[in-house]
Order: structure tokens, then C-alpha cells, then sequence
């Protein structure tokens, strides 16, 4: 026990020391990043609940996309173990501790109101090892209880266990194939942002302003900005360019997630949108590629969540996914007239455009 946690000890400084020792050139005090993110998440009720919250269930839900059945045997690591104690010693004490934290982390964030996905990313490893004690267990417990056809378990042990990585993979395949074909547009659409034939454009988001990746997906001299929508938090500030840029607080910034005006420009400065087209508007999200004004230079089938069915919008089945889900439009749209108001004529504007298809839907739904 006691090397255990003084082996814990000396990783939790080594993990923790260049964190700090980074944060501090870069923020100008000392602070400690991960902790920081606890207290606020979690022991702040009023900061956890500004941004949304979900119920008990989500990290379940959530923990089964991501790990499928691996996560559903993670979860029975710790009583499988210590059952398995009372009858073996194969396994030591030392993976009980390895076990815990997991569970600690559980404890924490299942009862936070507010539930992110990332926020399990911590012990995702360990979700892995736990599934593996698991199946250790289940080896072994076979081998022992039927220890008189040993012969014939050991292969139907081997069969069970291969049966698992079987369920697994196939599962873990057609749901990444899921996130690619359903999810993708997005990363399809700003991989091409750096062939935009202009120099200094802004790029607008509206609506779909939590799904812009990073400024590394954009040439340098273009500027990303935000319009209304129907989103009434905090969007991101600027980021200072300037020497003191990692560690000076913007005076528009706050902690409640109120929404800051300043953040704004108005649709009339805008070159470029980004746009979610799902057959549906309001006063402050229409569908701009509806709009005169606005030309689709590029588009991608997104996934139409509210009108698929839920197992086949969470797994690509073969046959199945295809019938029962829906698609959307993502758009990268440009607004043409503001170039004609700066000297360019509609046809001298389609020239310098000819980079682009200028059809609406340049990507087929994906097939299943």
C-alpha cells in the first residue's frame, strides 16, 4: 500500500509540475488547471448549472457509445474483483487501486448537474483495464467452476472471450463509421478553407458557432466573427494578438455565461457563413442559403437528428441506418452583392469563384 501511493505520489508530481510550471509563464500566476476545472464544474452548483444540465443517465448513455459493451463490464470491475479475491489471489491488491479512481471520478461527475463527455476523457484508460479485469475474471471463474471439463471450458472460455472482441469491434465500427458519415460535414467543409480566393474575408458564425474547431483551420489574414442567433450564452472573445495575449482578461468577459453584445458584427460584414440548413427558421436563424444575396459554394449532407430514428442515428447499421435517417445541409455560403458595392460585377465575382462548385449540394448522403 504504502508504495503504491508513494509510486502515486511521485507520478502525480511529475504529471502536475510541468502543468503548473507552463501555466505560469503563460497566465502570469500560479494555478493549477485540473483543479480549477473540478471547483468550477463541480463544487460551483451555480457555474455547473449555467451551462445546461442533464440527468443522471447521460454518462451511461454516453459511456455506452463511446466503449459499448467494454463500458458495460467497466462498470462491474470492482464487485467482480472482490469477489474473485475471496476465492483466488491471482489477482493482487494493487489493481483495486488502479480500479479506484475511476470510480472516484464517477462519483464526481455523475453528480454534477452539468455533463459533458469530455470531462470522462480523464479515465478513459482506465475504463479499458477495468473491462480487461473483467473479462480476467471471467476466464478464470470459468476454468474453476468447471474445472472438471477444463479441456473443453478452456476452448469455450477462449470462445466466450473472442465472442466480446467480436461484439466490440463490430459495435465500436459502425459507430465511428457513424460519427464520420453523420457528423463529418463540418471538418470537410473547414479543411477547405484555406483555398477561399481571398485575401483578409470574415468568416461568420451563427448557430453553428459551437462546432468551428479552431482559427488553425482558417488562412491567417481571414477573421472568424459571430452574428445573432438564438443562442443566449457567452461566445468566445477575441484572442489578443499582442506580447500579453495568453494572460490578459478581456473587460467583456464574465463568469455567469450572460451574453456579451460585443461580441457581434452585423450579417451585412460578412463575406463567408457557415450554416446548418435542417428545413427549419426563426427571425434570427433563417435559412440564409434560401436567401437573395447568398450563394452555396460548398455543402455537405449533415445529420437531421430530430427526425432519425435513435439507434440508427447512433450506429451505422448496414440497410437499417439508411432507411431510418434524415439529412440536412451543412453550407459554406458567401455573400456575393458586397462585392459588386465594392466595383465587381455578379459574373466578374462567379469568375473569381470558379475555385468552387457553385451547386448547392456537392456531397451525396453518405451510403450505408
Amino acid at each position: 500500500v504504502v508504495s503504491t501511493q508513494s509510486t502515486g505520489f511521485i507520478a502525480l508530481i511529475y504529471t502536475i509540475s510541468p502543468l503548473i510550471l507552463v501555466d505560469l509563464m503563460l497566465y502570469r500566476k500560479v494555478t493549477i488547471t485540473p483543479l480549477n476545472i473540478v471547483i468550477y464544474n463541480v463544487f460551483n452548483i451555480d457555474g455547473s448549472t449555467l451551462y445546461g444540465t442533464e440527468p443522471f443517465s447521460f454518462y451511461f448513455y454516453n459511456g455506452f457509445l463511446n466503449f459499448n459493451v467494454a463500458f458495460c463490464l467497466a462498470l462491474a470491475a470492482l464487485p467482480c474483483f472482490l469477489i474473485f479475491r475471496k476465492f483466488s489471489n491471482d489477482l493482487k491488491w494493487s489493481v483495486c487501486y488502479l480500479l479506484m479512481p475511476m470510480y472516484i471520478w464517477f462519483a464526481i461527475m455523475f453528480s454534477a448537474p452539468h455533463k459533458e463527455e469530455r470531462f470522462l476523457y480523464p479515465v478513459y484508460p482506465i475504463i479499458g483495464f477495468a473491462a480487461a479485469v473483467v473479462l480476467y475474471v471471467i476466464w478464470k471463474a470459468s476454468a474453476a467452476c468447471f474445472g472438471y471439463f477444463y479441456k473443453h471450458m478452456k476452448e469455450a472460455s477462449i470462445l466466450n472471450i473472442s465472442g466480446f472482441f467480436i461484439i466490440y469491434i463490430t459495435l465500436s465500427v459502425v459507430r465511428i463509421s457513424a460519427l464520420g458519415a453523420y457528423y463529418g460535414a463540418p471538418m470537410h467543409l473547414y479543411k477547405d478553407f484555406y483555398n477561399i480566393p481571398e485575401d483578409g474575408a470574415t468568416i461568420c458564425l451563427g448557430k453553428e458557432w459551437h462546432r468551428f474547431p479552431s482559427s488553425f483551420f482558417v488562412p491567417e489574414d481571414a477573421t472568424v466573427r459571430f452574428i445573432r442567433s438564438e443562442f443566449k450564452g457567452q461566445l468566445p472573445q477575441r484572442y489578443y494578438s499582442s506580447a500579453n495575449g495568453t494572460y490578459a482578461i478581456n473587460p467583456n468577459q464574465n463568469d455567469r455565461n450572460r451574453e456579451e453584445p460585443s461580441v457581434y458584427i452585423s450579417i451585412k460584414e460578412c463575406d463567408y457563413l457557415i450554416d446548418l440548413d435542417l428545413g427549419v427558421e426563426s427571425s434570427l436563424e433563417p435559412r440564409y442559403n434560401t436567401k437573395s444575396g447568398w450563394t452555396s459554394i460548398k455543402s455537405f449532407p449533415f445529420l437531421n437528428a430530430a427526425k432519425s430514428k435513435t439507434i440508427a442515428r447512433a450506429f451505422n447499421i448496414p440497410g437499417y441506418s439508411r432507411k431510418n435517417v434524415k439529412y440536412g445541409t451543412y453550407h459554406l455560403l458567401k455573400q456575393w452583392y458586397q462585392r459588386r458595392v465594392r466595383g465587381q460585377s455578379e459574373r466578374e465575382h462567379m469568375i473569381s469563384m470558379a475555385i468552387y462548385p457553385t451547386t448547392t449540394i456537392t456531397a451525396a448522403a453518405p451510403a450505408q
